[in-house]
């Protein structure tokens, strides 16, 4: 799983093994909090494939016919009472073993594919399931690729031991494998991402157990990030069969994911050329560098132990890939994995401008473990990580301390391994630097999106890419209310734009079978607030279509989830077309500071009309502007009835030229 730090990694596990089986913990006064038409409990969308007439979901434990509605099969209930039987506080060790022996037959480790071998080119039978998936091996937690098969259509599994891991490359971050058949080369394609790099890496076979590297992609975009969880498929282009070009969509911690288009021969992915000339970027910002961790820390004052490895050019002993450097070396508290402390000191320095700007990764932990600025010998600004093991550009508004001395502080002062801290590149500079992602073509712009898969495999009659993701972040994943739901599945296109080939995403079709009596609204013209009387939506579960023609605003929107103070906008700034998500009033935000946020992603007003296609399920919002062009999807948690809606316009009037409305009742899960 993504890793953090050993307390990190284990909790990720035991959710995401948790939900599949339906056996976790919640908070009953969170329950109102559950979605009513997303597939859920999930953790990453993995063993995604058609087969019999069914399409399956989750290693092959749930199955049904449009993506929709989803049955649990018998694997469910037997891995729920397992685990019942794990937490019985009276079971005896001889009974452990025998549940855990069961556990290994029916459960399926990290995340990635499952294949049906048609022609048993394996050995194990024809129409055998195989399952790939990443393991740790010891002493180094080095990631390995493994494989499991299963002859009685997943209800038991039996691991591949003669040859497995089926891959190890000696790295601890490799993972995820995406696994298909390629019809023009005749031979199987493994793709995984490979985070130290940042690459994605391309493997072959003829019989699903050796395989052979090809080539590596890479690195492009955002780099800063661990790239994981990768999908490659083709797709053509304004759906014409005699242009086509390959995706190659990742995501990317610690945001949602980002896409490539190209060509690919069977062997090399090729990145199309003005694809390519919008990635190239300067990510450092002008300035001096004070600290850069290039020459050592001699002139540190060091306390306790954390800091003893830094400056370190590699991931320390059993820890994952820390991306985002600048130059070489950085400082790393990650010392005997995380269960030691201490702080670093810097020399004096004058502070000459009016920011300070550094790189900062690691755990969040106000007060415990960040990056310190003293003035005076107090301490006057602070920075924590934010869950990340890549190392994002933060900064501080320095200017009432200008002409000053100054020192740097490094702190982390934990022992139990559960916080690090990652720093680089110190400068003093004329501008602020925020956290933000990088330049690229991200396939979402909101923070619960990650993990994205597509169906391996189809029904022959199935003409469509069609995709899901996990609407997590391993940023608060385990202590936000709801910890895991699969997104609305997706219809994934290329459409050629003046700019140039973009990806864009739209609701299946099937979605409308879960609509209830709709409504419709035409023509209202506002300026301010606009409030529909008719439009009162019983609960948070609601599909709605809004299009919007601007007379002289420069903003209009809507906003969602209105009631007791609370608010969730949802905005198009018209002369920056910059479609943007506003959750900070959107309710419970607590669990962790900086899930109050507001999300922005770019969107041309090439029709000067805004359509806006929105999915709201209690917990999670998912947005499609302008027919998929730009997607933000993000969990909410407001409060019980606030369930109103607004529609907005600042700077003049706007029209409203259509709104439909449904609301959606039931469930998919059966």
């Amino acid at each position: 799983m993504k890793r953090k730090s050993l307390f990190l990694t284990f909790i990720c596990l035991f959710i995401s093994t948790c939900a599949y089986s339906q056996f976790r913990s919640q908070k009953p006064e969170f329950v109102r909090f559950n979605p009513g038409y997303h597939f859920y409990p999930s953790g990453d969308p993995t063993g995604l494939f058609f087969f019999n007439g069914n399409y399956y979901n989750a290693w092959g434990r749930y199955y049904g016919t449009d993506f929709v509605h989803w049955k649990a099969t018998d694997v469910v209930a037997k891995l729920s009472s397992l685990y019942a039987k794990m937490a019985d506080p009276n079971l005896s060790s001889e009974e452990k073993d025998k549940v855990r022996l069961e556990l290994s037959k029916t459960r399926l480790g990290g995340s990635g594919s499952i294949v049906v071998d048609e022609k048993n080119v394996a050995g194990f039978g024809k129409n055998a399931w195989l399952a790939y998936y990443h393991n740790e091996v010891e002493p180094f937690r080095t990631q390995v690729i493994r494989m499991s098969y299963s002859t009685d259509q997943g209800e038991t599994w039996t691991r591949y031991e003669e040859k497995n891991p089926v891959l190890n490359i000696n790295s601890r971050e490799i993972r995820d494998p995406k696994i298909f058949w390629h019809e023009e080369t005749q031979k199987w394609i493994m793709v995984i991402g490979w985070a130290e790099a940042p690459k994605v890496k391309f493997f072959c076979s003829k019989n699903l157990i050796d395989w052979t590297f090809m080539s590596d992609f890479g690195p492009w975009g955002a780099t800063n990030g661990v790239w994981e969880c990768v999908d490659f498929f083709p797709l053509e282009v304004d759906g014409n069969p005699n242009k086509v070009k390959w995706v190659i969509a990742l995501s990317v911690q610690p945001y949602t994911g980002q896409y490539f288009i190209g060509d690919f021969d069977g062997t090399r992915f090729k990145l199309d050329k003005d694809f390519a000339q919008q990635l190239t970027y300067d990510d450092i910002p002008k300035g001096e560098v004070l600290f850069d961790f290039e020459h050592g820390i001699d002139e540190w004052d060091m306390e306790g132990d954390a800091f003893v490895e830094t400056p370190t050019d590699i991931s320390l002993y059993r820890q994952g890939a820390v991306m985002g450097r600048v130059g070489r070396y950085y400082a790393d508290s990650y010392h005997k994995e995380g269960h030691s402390s201490g702080k670093i000191t810097s020399p004096e320095f004058t502070i000459t401008k009016n920011y300070i700007n550094f790189k900062i990764g690691g755990s969040y932990s106000p007060g415990k473990s960040g990056i310190n600025l003293i003035v005076d010998g107090k301490v006057v600004r602070s920075e924590t990580g934010r869950n990340a093991s890549s190392m994002q550009w933060a900064g501080w508004d320095v200017s009432e301390y200008r002409g000053k001395r100054a020192r740097i502080q490094l702190m982390d002062e934990m022992t139990d391994g559960s916080t690090y801290l990652y720093v680089d590149h110190v400068m003093l500079c004329d501008e602020i630097r925020k956290m933000e992602p990088q330049k690229a073509f991200w396939f979402d712009y909101g923070q619960d999106f990650f993990a994205v898969r597509s169906w391996n495999t189809y029904s022959p009659s199935e003409k469509r890419t069609i995709w899901t993701a996990w609407m997590g972040s391993w940023r608060y994943n385990g202590i936000e209310p709801v910890s895991g739901i699969q997104s609305i599945p997706r219809e994934v296109k290329l459409k050629m734009f003046p700019e140039g080939i973009r990806l864009v995403q739209e609701p299946i079709q099937e979605l409308q079978s879960l609509r209830g009596k709709g409504a419709s609204y035409k023509g209202e013209v506002f300026e301010g607030i606009w409030a529909p009387k008719k439009l009162k939506p019983e609960n948070n579960r609601y599909e709605m279509i809004v299009e919007f023609q601007n007379v002289n605003a420069e903003e209009v929107g809507l906003r969602l989830c209105v009631g007791n103070g609370e608010k969730t906008t949802i905005g198009y700034k018209i002369h920056e077309e910059d479609l943007f998500f506003d959750r900070r009033f959107s309710g419970l935000n607590s669990f962790i500071d900086f899930h109050g946020a507001v999300f922005h992603g770019p969107m041309k007003n090439r029709y000067k009309t805004i359509k806006l296609h929105v999915f709201v399920d209690n917990c999670s919002v998912e947005v499609f502007g302008n027919g998929g062009e730009t997607c933000i999807s993000n969990k909410i948690y407001p409060s019980e009835g606030s369930t109103g809606i607004e529609f907005y316009s600042l700077g003049g009037k706007a029209i409203v030229k259509s709104i439909d409305f449904y609301p959606i009742k039931g469930s998919v899960m059966e």
